[in-house]
């Protein structure tokens, strides 16, 4: 009895393990930033609510210095980051709505997910121009963005 008591409790602990590691998943960043600045976003219109958006956010030499997800709630979702140094930063993101890991492309190149970048910049014969997607950061900032397809 002793040890079917045991059993239970390390399974249930098992159990709410996986849990709550699955909800730290959707929410997980990566920073080396050490800034005291907050960035909060906003992605609205998307086509579904199925799979995570993965966003990253590049310094002006276009070198990733944060990678999140975030999950998708009434086609739009909310992340926020903080430990930002003040700078120019540009902001892409893709809706991975197969969960597959990866930005489905068509034969010639083109995402078949939903894709965007800050300043909404929409692609033009080839992927956007990481000059039009950079802003600059030097207080707490949301911006809001869209999907460009």
């Amino acid at each position: 009895m002793k040890l079917y008591l045991h059993l239970l409790v390390i399974l249930n602990f098992l159990f709410l393990n996986v849990i709550f590691s699955q909800e730290e998943i959707s929410k997980y960043y990566t920073t080396d930033l050490k800034g005291n600045i907050s960035l909060e976003m906003e992605i609205n219109n998307l086509e579904s609510n199925n799979g995570p958006i993965y966003i990253r956010i590049l310094d002006e030499n276009e070198n990733p210095v944060i990678v999140g997800t975030s999950l998708v709630d009434n086609y739009s979702t909310k992340i926020s980051f903080d430990s930002i140094y003040p700078g120019r930063y540009a902001v892409q993101f893709y809706h991975d709505e197969n969960q597959n890991g990866k930005l489905d492309l068509n034969l010639i190149g083109i995402p078949k997910e939903s894709y965007g970048s800050s300043n909404d910049v929409k692609p033009v014969l080839g992927p956007p121009k990481f000059e039009k997607m950079l802003f600059e950061i030097y207080e707490n900032k949301k911006i809001m963005m869209k999907p460009v397809n």
